[in-house]
């Protein structure tokens, strides 16, 4: 299959390309870069004439994978303007291409959407038809939710071929830590730092490593049947649930640093979500599975990120 991968340079971007040569795909990948990749071209989703000279000079893709956005909460709420043109606009100009080309579309929106409905129960994929702006928690939510109500208008009543991809707690070596980053990236470094750092009284989430999550868009691009009229999406990510407070323990006792680097705080009133259960039946029905745990997971990042900076 010949495939266009938008944000083939990020974190998610580069595995996921990497796993797709591997399937046997033809794969494209572009992103903001000035660099000289096989197989890689500099093309800003937002200049509609960049996406269309993209699908010309290639005679068009069988599938689009739309990874490329303005991500996470801080950063959407420092740079609405910016979050919401880049997640929409580009989302507009992707489509537009895929409808022309007879393209299949796989949307990556985020968690982030069922907001404060992780409160009252296990969110499943089909609780997107009860969804809406005012139950979100943030400005980046908002604007993957959106984009999602794009890519549903335009199956229902323009015949795009779309799916949606909502991914759950994504992590493992190669991000260095940042306050836009995870929690497992900001424990880390600041545990092999010896720095104080902050833990969410209260939260808790279920962790997904790098190669698991790749491994379930493999299987979802493999198995997925694709109908016309209907927009369907997928949980992606694991059932092992851990507080906050228990991860960041485990970080310390991998990294061999003391607890009281850790300082327990009430949990954000706006923003975030505490608890975030979620249904991934819908995926493991297509045959996937966890295969890294968190413990195992944690010493892969751990170990990164003791080889490329100098810690005490």
């Amino acid at each position: 299959m010949k495939i266009l991968l938008t944000g083939a340079l990020g974190f998610i971007g580069k595995r996921l390309f990497s796993a797709l040569k591997e399937e046997g795909h033809e794969v494209l990948g572009i992103d903001l870069s000035i660099i000289d990749y096989d197989d890689y071209i500099r093309a800003d989703i937002t200049y509609f004439e960049d996406v269309w000279k993209c699908f010309k000079e290639n005679n068009g893709f069988d599938m689009v994978i739309h990874l490329a956005g303005e991500v996470g909460r801080l950063n959407g709420e420092e740079y609405p303007q910016r979050m919401i043109y880049v997640n929409e606009i580009g989302t507009l100009n992707l489509i537009k291409m895929c409808l022309e080309y007879k393209s299949k579309l796989v949307y990556f929106s985020t968690s982030e959407i069922y907001g404060n409905l992780f409160d009252e129960k296990e969110v499943k994929e089909e609780d997107f038809q009860i969804l809406s702006p005012a139950r979100v928690t943030n400005i980046y939510a908002m604007s993957k939710l959106f984009g999602e109500g794009i890519v549903n208008h335009y199956v229902k009543n323009y015949g795009l071929l779309a799916i949606g991809i909502r991914p759950f707690m994504v992590y493992g070596p190669g991000v260095i830590a940042s306050k836009y980053k995870s929690a497992i990236d900001q424990f880390v470094y600041n545990a092999l730092n010896e720095k104080e750092f902050t833990v969410h009284k209260g939260s808790e989430r279920a962790w997904c490593y790098i190669d698991d999550f790749v491994n379930g868009i493999i299987t979802i691009v493999r198995e997925h049947k694709f109908k016309e009229g209907v927009y369907e999406a997928y949980n992606v990510g694991t059932q092992e649930y851990i507080s906050t407070e228990e991860l960041a323990k485990l970080v310390l006792k991998l990294t061999g640093k003391p607890e009281k680097l850790m300082k327990v705080v009430e949990l954000p009133d706006k923003f975030i979500s505490g608890r975030k259960r979620f249904s991934n039946e819908k995926l493991r029905n297509l045959g996937w599975e966890q295969k890294v745990p968190l413990e195992e997971g944690l010493k892969k990042v751990i170990e990164w990120y003791r080889g490329v900076i100098k810690w005490r």
